[in-house]
Order: structure tokens, then C-alpha cells, then sequence
């Protein structure tokens, strides 16, 4: 053999290796974090496991982030974006200022790429519809565990409310000044990624159902407010604030 040959068979050989091989970055609050390296068909389990979470995770709020979920996202986020900036542009004072500032509020949050999904390894074990397929550069994040639930959306000012143990969104609520709000409904988005529609109002009033550690309330705009816009803009932006991670805020100590 050809020292040309036997450096192209050579070649193929690693370009084989490598395409079976991912990579995989786990980080927060995890024992080994880093880069870990695991053979095509892994699953989430082997990168959580490997990384160690520890007593200190809060896996309830531990994000997965893949960079085909990004696009999607960055087009919910744009379109956002658009929709503050028609409202903005009206002639009523309030719905102006109110407009300008939650599209700073967006603008400042990153696009993630979060797959909402169990990352408790106890979880995964059991559940192998969430046992997901790795991809290479797959980011897992563990948080801590919060202490605050937030409220953002048509308030005076974008609030973080103590965690009480039994306490729902009404309570929450009640400890921040709305302004411009919804009457009838609210978003709660639990720190795992999923999204819940509230009611609020005496025709439709939802069970109280207790919030976790690091939740966000949206307190949606008025639908009439919302008539130009194609589209549900309140959906829309509770589904964009379930990409965040629970961190992304901060919490006060």
C-alpha cells in the first residue's frame, strides 16, 4: 500500500470515528461539568448521569438547548418584536409606553434553543418518551433552585414575588400593580417549559393550582388592545418567555 493510500484510508477512518461521536456540553450545577464526548445513539440519560447533578440542582428547571430549536424561536422572537413596535406606534399614550417597554423586555432575552423536556435523571429512567436521542452540541443546564416566582407583562413594572409553597397565581398577582391587564386571563409558565392559560374572572375562574419555585406569570394584554395584530400575541409571548432559563432574570439572595 501507497503511502497516499494509506493516509486517505487513514482519513476515512477518522472521518468515521468523529461521525459517530457527539459532544455534548452539561454545566450549572452538576459535579463534573463540561464537554462530554458519547457514541451516536446515547441518550440523555448517559450526558445527565455522567455530569452528576447535585443536591443543590433544580432539575425541575434544568434546561436542554439545541440549535434546530433556534430558528423557530428567532422568528417567534422577530415577530414579537414587530407586533410591540405596531403598538407602540399608537396614538394612545399608555398603549405606547406600555408597548416600548415590554419590546425592551424582549429584546433583552436571549433566543435559546430550549426543547422542552424531563431532564430529572430518576425521571428519565422511567419516561423513554423524554429519554431524548442525543445531538451533537446538545447544552444542558442545571439551575439552582429559585426562590421567587416573577411577574412580568401588562404590570407597573416587571415584579419578583417570594415562593410560597401554596400560594397561585391570584396571589401572586395581587402582590403586583397591574396596568393596561387582562381581566379574564393569565399565562403561567412553569419553570419546566410548559404553559398554562389561567382564569381569572368569575365566568371562568381556573382551580388554584400552586406555582414552582422560578415560575413566570404573564399577565396578558387586553384583546381589544390586540385587534390590529395577526395572530395570538399573548400566547406568543408567554411561549417565548418559556424558552428562558429560570436564572435569566436573576433572584435575589
Amino acid at each position: 500500500m501507497t503511502r497516499a493510500l494509506l493516509a486517505l484510508c487513514l482519513l476515512i477512518a477518522a472521518t468515521g470515528a468523529q461521525a459517530q461521536t457527539l459532544r455534548v456540553q452539561v454545566d450549572g450545577a452538576v459535579r463534573n461539568a463540561g464537554i462530554q464526548t458519547h457514541h451516536a445513539g446515547a441518550r440523555l440519560s448517559a450526558a445527565v448521569i455522567a455530569a452528576m447533578p447535585t443536591d443543590e440542582a433544580y432539575a425541575t428547571g434544568a434546561v436542554l438547548t439545541r440549535r434546530s430549536a433556534q430558528q423557530d424561536q428567532i422568528r417567534l422572537k422577530a415577530g414579537l418584536l414587530h407586533d410591540l413596535g405596531v403598538l407602540a406606534a399608537s396614538a394612545d399614550p399608555g398603549v405606547s409606553a406600555q408597548a416600548d417597554a415590554l419590546a425592551d423586555q424582549v429584546y433583552a432575552l436571549p433566543v435559546t434553543g430550549r426543547v422542552v423536556t424531563e431532564l430529572s435523571p430518576r425521571r428519565l429512567d422511567i419516561s423513554p418518551a423524554a429519554n431524548l436521542p442525543l445531538v451533537d452540541g446538545d447544552h444542558v443546564y442545571f439551575p439552582r433552585r429559585p426562590t421567587q416566582v416573577r411577574v412580568v407583562g401588562a404590570v407597573v413594572a416587571p415584579c419578583a414575588v417570594p415562593h410560597a409553597p401554596l400560594d397561585d397565581a391570584l396571589a401572586y398577582l395581587s402582590q403586583c400593580p397591574v396596568q393596561g391587564a387582562d381581566r379574564d386571563w393569565l399565562f403561567v409558565v412553569q419553570p419546566d417549559g410548559r404553559v398554562q392559560k389561567v382564569g381569572i374572572a368569575l365566568w371562568n375562574r381556573s382551580e388554584p393550582q400552586a406555582l414552582a419555585p422560578g415560575a413566570t406569570i404573564y399577565v396578558p394584554l387586553p384583546a381589544r388592545q390586540l385587534r390590529g395584530l395577526s395572530g395570538d400575541f399573548n400566547a406568543e409571548f408567554a411561549e417565548f418567555l418559556a424558552t428562558q432559563r429560570t436564572d435569566v432574570f436573576g433572584d435575589a439572595p
